[in-house]
């Protein structure tokens, strides 16, 4: 209301003509108005009410025994239910504890009032109207407590009682406030399930307040769901025994109850402030300098932010990345950094290995067999492990639109699909997936591969990667055969290593080789010792010199023998024009496959003609392979066009301005070979 004193002025006194601007005035400290308050009538101002044990009433008066005057009259007896921390001293002869048979011995019935605390019921004490089972029921009535705090008590049964819980003394902390100096004591916490994983031992509960997470472990026995009330993104109060499992911090549950909603919002509204703060990135330089990754930043930080998140809380990450160097580089850089903050949050071996997968892709493309496999493991860790739903990152590949009925899939089941990718893209992928970062939305080409954005994307997600695999963008860039002053300056923090061109090189050819032989398996070691992260150094370079080595005289075998095979000609755009039938002219399933080949055939052309334009195509029975120089091709609409003018031939396929390949049907190979050759023909030279 309008303060009375200064009548909403603020001021009680004023020179005129003079400097001053008068007093504020003391009754609304000069602001006008003043706020009325009257005590709550329901809690006298205590900010607080209580409420009948009983009939859940507001108590009006205080009450010693937790009941309202007319419950009390009633003489509704009080049973205790005992949770954990409890010892005897908190229990008093008289008391009615709440209680389940444990064991049958000779002197009595064993029952258990809390975890580690019996009550003996004497067999003299038991009548025939008393038969229980095992892990029933039992009202138990304490009549003895002796110097060591051993309880005895009889049997009560009770038609009507009001249950009360009551806890021993705990210290209530943050998860951030936990360390080692503390394992053995007995702890609570307020927290947020964000997620449960039942393992064949005890049940696994990742918990997050505003402070940090922690994992907490509760067991039954074997594989058996503990607290099975508890569901995921419930606030709960945890009380537990500070541990250690496999050398990382835990909390040892006794017990944990869900929160009342009324003092949840609060604690919610904290956690997904803390870990916004969290997940956003700290203020970062790229390891070179470019324009290019500049413009990208704001989408290389949106999607590390992201990621970030998913760690912090609980959700699986499914990493997919094209098999090759470049896709490889990409996708290892990336669950390397994620890895990390993982371990740092306190996630063991196997949450990690549960929760954080990388899947190499074949096709530059996400095939339906993929995603449907994809699916169905993320559903089975749901049902089996409690999981949520992971999220998608596809990196080297994905911005065509042979993704997108896969990107269809996943999006139906409502979840977020994370793109980084260097292939042209199409729009219709930009504006279905949820982030998607790719050199050509600003305004940039061939100069970044996707292993050097991975890097980076690495770098932003946890800055520590930095320096033990500041040589990987360089091979991927290399590897990829990207052009620019970027690859230039990567080559240059490669050599800060020690590492020659040569070696990075050796280094790509047997990751090449590796992922060949690998398949659909990730091959996390046999990469780390290739990449020479995290192991012996003369396992890296010993390794990586004796299957580059190998892998170049495989190359150079298949190429010596293929090379005779290749027909040239000149289009009528004065482009030179090589083909070779890597179908006939090569061995089926062994390295080099034939992009590869075709590559190394490209390669020999091109050095024998620096100044002419050329193109080769490696041929399939229902596929090609294209590579070219000084011929700039929109591959995806070329794709599209063969799609349009050849629709008998079913065109699919994808790539860069000068790499590419397509598929079609067999039968209607020479069609589209025919086609493709005159469209290439009609194309103009680049500067």
């Amino acid at each position: 209301m309008t303060c009375p004193s200064c009548l909403g002025i603020g001021k009680t006194s004023f020179t005129l003509g003079g400097d001053e601007e008068g007093k504020p005035c003391e009754k609304c400290d000069g602001k006008g108005k003043i706020i009325l308050r009257e005590k709550c009538p329901i809690c006298g101002g205590k900010k607080t009410v209580k409420y009948c044990s009983s009939c859940r009433k507001i108590l009006s008066e205080p009450s010693s025994s937790g009941l309202c005057s007319k419950c009390e009259k009633r003489k509704v007896p009080l049973v205790y239910s005992l949770k954990p921390p409890i010892d005897s001293q908190l229990i008093r002869k008289e008391m009615l504890l709440l209680s389940r048979v444990e064991s049958v011995k000779k002197v009595g019935v064993f029952v258990s009032v809390s975890p580690k605390l019996n009550v003996l019921i004497r067999t003299k004490d038991i009548t025939q109207d008393y038969a229980w089972d095992i892990g029933e029921e039992v009202i138990v009535k304490v009549n003895f407590i002796n110097d060591q705090g051993k309880l005895s008590g009889v049997p009560v049964h009770l038609e009507d009682y009001v249950s009360e819980s009551l806890r021993g003394r705990v210290r209530k902390l943050q998860i951030s406030n936990l360390n080692e100096d503390m394992e053995g004591s007995f702890i609570s916490i307020n927290a947020q399930v964000v997620s449960i994983l039942q393992t064949s031992g005890p049940t696994r509960f990742t918990l997050v307040d505003p402070s940090g997470t922690i994992t907490a472990a509760a067991f039954i026995k074997p594989g058996e769901r503990a607290f099975s009330e508890i569901t995921e993104d419930m606030v709960v109060s945890v009380f537990g025994e500070i541990n250690k499992h496999r050398d990382i911090l835990q909390i040892e549950i006794k017990d944990m109850e869900k929160l009342a909603t009324s003092e949840t919002a609060g604690i919610l509204k904290e956690i997904e402030k803390a870990i916004d703060t969290k997940s956003t990135p700290k203020e970062f330089n790229f390891s070179i300098k470019s324009e290019l990754l500049e413009k990208l930043r704001p989408d290389l930080i949106a999607v590390a932010k992201r990621i970030r998140k998913a760690v912090f809380t609980g959700q699986p990450i499914f990493i997919r990345n094209h098999a090759d160097a470049d896709g490889t580089v990409a996708g290892f850089t990336v669950k390397r950094a994620i890895q990390k903050i993982m371990e740092q949050e306190g996630y063991d071996s196997d949450t990690i290995r549960i929760r954080l997968k990388r899947l190499p892709n074949k096709p530059p493309f996400f095939d339906a067999i993929d995603v449907t496999k994809d699916l169905e493991f993320a559903l089975s860790d749901q049902e089996r492990f409690g999981d949520k739903l992971p999220l998608f990152l596809c990196m080297d590949f994905g911005s065509s639109t042979e993704s997108l009925f896969p990107y269809l899939q996943i999006k139906s089941l409502g979840l977020e699909i994370l793109v980084v990718d260097h292939h042209f893209p199409d729009k219709e992928i930009k504006e279905l997936v949820d982030y998607h970062v790719n050199p050509y939305f600003v305004g940039g080409g061939y100069e970044l591969s996707a292993g050097m954005l991975g890097y980076e994307l690495a770098r932003i997600i946890c800055p520590d990667v930095t320096e033990e695999m500041k040589h990987l963008p360089a091979i991927a860039g290399l590897m990829d055969r990207v052009e620019g002053k970027e690859i230039q300056a990567y080559i240059k923090l490669a050599e800060e290593k020690g590492y020659t061109v040569d070696d990075l090189r050796n280094i790509g050819l047997s990751v090449d080789y590796e992922v060949y032989n690998l398949r659909f398996s990730e091959g996390s070691h046999i990469l780390s010792i290739l990449f020479g992260v995290n192991v012996p150094v003369e396992w890296h370079t010993k390794m990586f010199n004796l299957i580059g080595r190998e892998t170049k005289q495989m190359m150079e075998k298949s190429f010596r023998n293929a090379l005779p095979h290749s027909k040239t000609k000149i289009l009528t755009n004065n482009v030179l024009f090589v083909t070779l039938d890597v179908e006939l002219f090569s061995h089926r399933f062994t390295f080099p496959n034939p992009g590869k080949l075709t590559g190394l055939i490209f390669d020999y052309y091109c050095e024998k003609n620096k100044d002419k334009a050329v193109v080769t195509l490696g041929e399939g029975p229902d596929f090609i392979i294209l590579r070219s120089k000084g011929l700039k091709i929109n591959f995806p609409d070329a794709v599209k066009l063969m799609q349009k003018k050849l629709p008998e031939a079913d065109v699919e396929g994808g790539g860069h301005e000068v790499v590419g390949s397509i598929k079609f049907y067999e039968g209607e190979r020479k069609k589209v070979k025919k086609f493709f050759i005159e469209y290439l023909s009609t194309l103009e030279m680049t500067k």
